[in-house]
């Protein structure tokens, strides 16, 4: 399975204090959510979550609101809201194909 990324300007290899700081650079806030990150052998989930504080009548987005940030390369993918396990027991046998740019980036 080929997954595709989006490259960042991140320094390789990512850690937690990168991990989060590329997240806050580029990936879209979601309203009334928080990011959280969980850190396997290959890369970090970042996952959209709702604080216990937060207003209820608001649902989280389908979509968007789960990434993988590469450890090697920095790169960010996005996938569906699949638990961390799952996700990383698929990262694992996948082959990351960084594209030139974002979607929707005109060059």
């Amino acid at each position: 399975m080929d997954i595709h990324a989006y490259p960042t300007d991140a320094q390789t290899p990512v850690d937690r204090a990168e991990a989060t700081r590329i997240a806050a650079d580029h990936l879209p806030p979601i309203p009334d959510t928080d990011r959280h990150i969980v850190e396997f052998t290959d890369g970090f989930v970042v996952l959209a979550v709702r604080p216990l504080h937060a207003p209820s009548d608001r649902p989280l987005p389908v979509g968007g609101s789960v990434h993988v940030i590469d450890k090697a390369t920095g790169a960010v993918s996005y996938w569906p809201t699949y638990p961390c396990g799952v996700i990383a027991a698929q990262y694992a046998t996948a082959r990351v194909v960084v594209d030139d740019e974002w979607p929707g980036e005109e060059t």
